[in-house]
This record gives C-alpha cells, structure tokens and sequence, in this order.
C-alpha cells in the first residue's frame, strides 16, 4: 500500500520537475554560444548538432505528454477525455514556453518551435492511443493497462 502510494506521489511530480527543467533550459540556454564552435568544428558536426537541437523539441514535449500519461494512468485507466487533457496541457506548456522566451536573452518566441513541440506531442499520443485504445495485443499498450490496475487496486 505504501509502495503504490510512494510511486503514485513521485509519478504525480515527476511531469512537474520535467517541466521545472524545461523552463530552466531555455531560461539560461545560449544559442549564441554555439556560433564560436563554426571556427573550431568541422561544417557537418555542426549541421548535425544543429540538427539534434531541432529535434529536441519533438522529443522534449513529446516526453512531456507520456509522462503526463503515466501521472494520469496511476489514478485510473486511461480514456479519451484524460488524453485530450494530457495533450492540452503538454501543448499548453509549449506554447507559455515560447511565450516566455520572449523576455529570455539570445531566445525569442518561434511558431516554428512551437510547431515542433506539437508534432512530438501528436507523435507519442499516436503510439500510446494506437498501443492502449486500437491494438488489443500490444505489449505497450498491456503495459500500461497492467500499470494502472496494478497502482488502483
């Protein structure tokens, strides 16, 4: 009972601290910082770092909506409605931090960056809809539905 209780608790802020350090990357992340590097590294290093930093966003926020998922699944099963909110509130979250890179040095707002957060939020809703709600055989999605009965019995 306590170990269910513990894990539901670390579960329900875990999604906060991730987004604690998402806040805490961009507020102090320095774009500029990397144009130094274009003397010292080779041209396609830096065409694939730049590549990764793009990229970011899909795996950042699309890390964000399963977390929330997981917080979500540990009070109950999942359904329909608990997505959409999951979703909204990762999507949410990347568009107040877009907004707040606005008043961050070297940082500014990007419809494109928030772009970017929404297709890595669609991309893991996709995998987690399709493996719990369409494919009864998934092991993913069995997974998940093994968690939640395990943490609400």
């Amino acid at each position: 009972m306590f170990t269910k209780l513990f894990l539901r608790l670390f579960l329900t802020i875990l999604p906060l601290i991730y987004m604690w350090l998402i806040w805490l990357q961009s507020s102090h992340f320095n774009p500029e910082s990397l144009y130094e590097l274009t003397y010292k590294i080779d041209e396609r290093i830096l065409l694939m770092i730049g590549m990764a930093l793009e990229l970011g966003h899909l795996f950042e926020f699309g890390v964000l909506y399963f977390l929330l998922t997981i917080m979500i699944i540990s009070y109950g099963s999942l359904t329909k409605p608990k997505e959409w909110l999951c979703f909204f509130v990762a999507a949410s979250y990347g568009l107040i931090d877009e907004i707040h890179q606005i008043a961050v040095p070297y940082r500014s707002f990007s419809l494109l960056d928030l772009l970017k957060n929404i297709i890595g939020i669609i991309a893991v809703w996709y995998i987690v809809h399709r493996s719990y709600f369409v494919r009864r055989n998934s092991i993913f999605g069995s997974k998940l539905k093994q968690y939640s009965t395990f943490l609400n019995q």
